[in-house]
């Protein structure tokens, strides 16, 4: 599948499907050709991160730098910054 080889481990994502559609959200970690761990840091924490298909998601062109410091307060600080924006592929 191309669009598994083109999302990254902190790409900013946007739902497409399902009760979390339209919000903007992280990669967290690739599961495997369909899937992916993505978090928001509100209502998808890293203690507990959403399993999603990649079919499901809207990737934007921008990858983010995750660190073994990251925590939930700083992924919402970062993906504040593009909740009203429409930058999508």
């Amino acid at each position: 599948m191309d669009q598994y080889k083109e999302l990254v481990i902190g790409q900013v994502v946007r739902s497409i499907k399902g009760r979390d559609k339209g919000r903007i959200q992280l990669v967290l970690d690739l599961l495997d050709e369909s899937h992916v761990l993505v978090v928001d840091g509100k209502r998808r924490k890293l203690e507990n991160p959403k399993k999603k298909k990649i079919k499901h998601l809207q990737k934007t062109n921008t990858v983010l730098t995750i660190n073994k410091d990251i925590n939930d307060c700083k992924i919402r600080k970062m993906l504040k910054a593009f909740e009203n924006k429409e930058e999508v592929h």
